[in-house]
């Protein structure tokens, strides 16, 4: 302080202030405010230090009395102030996005400042208010949906039923004699595309099928014959079984696309006659299952 550095000064009372929660730490923090131009924190610190200090007993102590009382109304003429009139049911509030920590009455520079209240039940109040230096106006907030009273829950039997809120409106059946709406003409289309692919499908691998079998059977005979009066006809011979594995290959093909192309045909078909509320139920140790469109 004797060098004028008010800064460093500053840091270290609030330093001390920390370690021991003296009321001469914080005047000296009202007056180190006050000389910074923080006249805001300088009135909460000094509006503390006045109410804390004794009775002046000396003369010096009388002299400290009144220079700390002229301090605060230098301040009080520098400020604002702004009353916070909070709704029911709130749990914080906020002046310029600080949390107010000081109960109701707020400290603030002269201009316009921004006020918000946030309720137990996420209801949150904002306003703008304008002040002037050492003017105290109060401000009122109110929530857009205010939370019940306390009192109102306190007041309630225990098992009362609560509001009652609307059940949902049931789907209404449709009328007997209703039209029911018709098959799916993409799902149509698909099964009857498909089966019909399936089918011709199977019915290539079959005649494929009986090329090679016809093939290996008029080939068999005399490659057998050769091989025995010849050993060089041998490969013929392994060749020949090898086109009849073949043939058989293609045969399990075809007969598998027929049967999936057959049965996929017959769905269709079933999903084009019955009805949309038909139910298919096949019960089996017990478990049941429900097939519906």
């Amino acid at each position: 302080m004797a060098r004028l550095d008010i800064a460093r000064a500053r840091e270290l009372w609030a330093e001390v202030y920390e370690i021991e929660r003296s009321n001469v730490a914080m005047c000296t923090l009202g007056q180190l405010d006050a000389r910074m131009g923080r006249w805001a924190d300088a009135m909460v610190e000094l509006s503390q230090c006045v109410d804390q200090m004794p009775a002046p007993r000396t003369k010096r102590e009388r002299s400290l009395y009144e220079q700390r009382h002229a301090d605060l109304a230098r301040a009080r003429r520098r400020v604002g102030e702004v009353v916070l009139v909070p709704p029911p049911g709130v749990v914080g509030m906020l002046v310029n996005g600080r949390g107010v920590k000081h109960g109701s009455r707020v400290y603030v520079a002269p201009g316009q400042h921004e006020v918000k209240a946030v309720g137990e039940d996420g209801q949150v109040a904002r306003t703008s208010v304008m002040v002037e230096a050492g003017e105290s106006k109060p401000v009122p907030l109110t929530f857009d949906k205010p939370a019940p009273a306390p009192e109102d829950r306190a007041q309630a039997p225990k098992g009362a039923p609560g509001p009652r809120t609307p059940a949902p409106a049931a789907p209404k059946a449709p009328h007997p004699g209703a039209a029911r709406p018709g098959p799916d003409f993409r799902i149509v289309a698909t099964g009857a595309m498909a089966s019909a692919g399936l089918l011709v499908t199977g019915a290539v691998f079959l005649q494929s099928a009986q090329g090679y079998e016809q093939e290996s059977t008029a080939a068999g005979y005399h490659a057998q014959t050769m091989s025995k009066l010849d050993p060089a006809f041998q490969p013929d011979y392994n060749e020949i079984i090898d086109t009849a594995a073949s043939g058989k290959l293609m045969s399990l093909l075809g007969t598998s696309s027929l049967i999936v192309g057959a049965a996929a045909g017959v769905a269709t078909l079933m999903y084009v006659w019955l009805p949309n509320d038909t139910q298919i139920r096949v019960a089996t140790h017990g478990a049941e299952v429900r097939v519906r469109w």
